[in-house]
Order: C-alpha cells, then sequence, then structure tokens
C-alpha cells in the first residue's frame, strides 16, 4: 500500500519542492504519480510508497502548516490485475 497526496490548484514549484522536502526529512520519498503529465490536476498527484495507512498520522503532523497547500492526503486502495482466461 502507499499513501498519496494532492497538492491544491495555484500551489507553486517552489511550495511544492519545500513540501516534498520536508516529507524527505520526514523519511518519505514523493513522486509523481503521474511523471511529465501536461495536465495540471493530473501533475498535482504525488505517492509516497514507502507510506502505509497507519503512518497518516504521522505525515499530517510533519505537513501541518502546509494544509492549506495540500488537496488530500490518503492511503492508496491496493490494486491486484486480475487475470484473464481464454
Amino acid at each position: 500500500m502507499s499513501v498519496q497526496f494532492k497538492f491544491k490548484e495555484g500551489v507553486g514549484e517552489d511550495k511544492r519542492r519545500e513540501i516534498i522536502d520536508v516529507l524527505k526529512r520526514a523519511g518519505f520519498a514523493a513522486r509523481s504519480l503521474f511523471p511529465n503529465q501536461k495536465r495540471p490536476r493530473l501533475a498535482s498527484i504525488f505517492t509516497l510508497n514507502d507510506a502505509h495507512a497507519e503512518d497518516l498520522q504521522a505525515l499530517r503532523s510533519a505537513l501541518t502548516r502546509y494544509d492549506g497547500d495540500i488537496e488530500y492526503l490518503e492511503p492508496a486502495p491496493d490494486r491486484h490485475l486480475k487475470t484473464v482466461q481464454s
């Protein structure tokens, strides 16, 4: 499982880098869920692959001062590919 978050519309690149650095110092590596995406809404979604649902409280604590910059912070659902039988 991973945790995803989305920057609110209008959050600039400098602020995004600052928040990603804060997460890194807290032990979480953020990466874009849709790298090189041209559509701003998709480009603003990030994932923390090493984070788990039980890490949400620590993540929220690390991001307290950035409440106005983050639209959501939530566990990503587990997804499994279904096998197709012919």
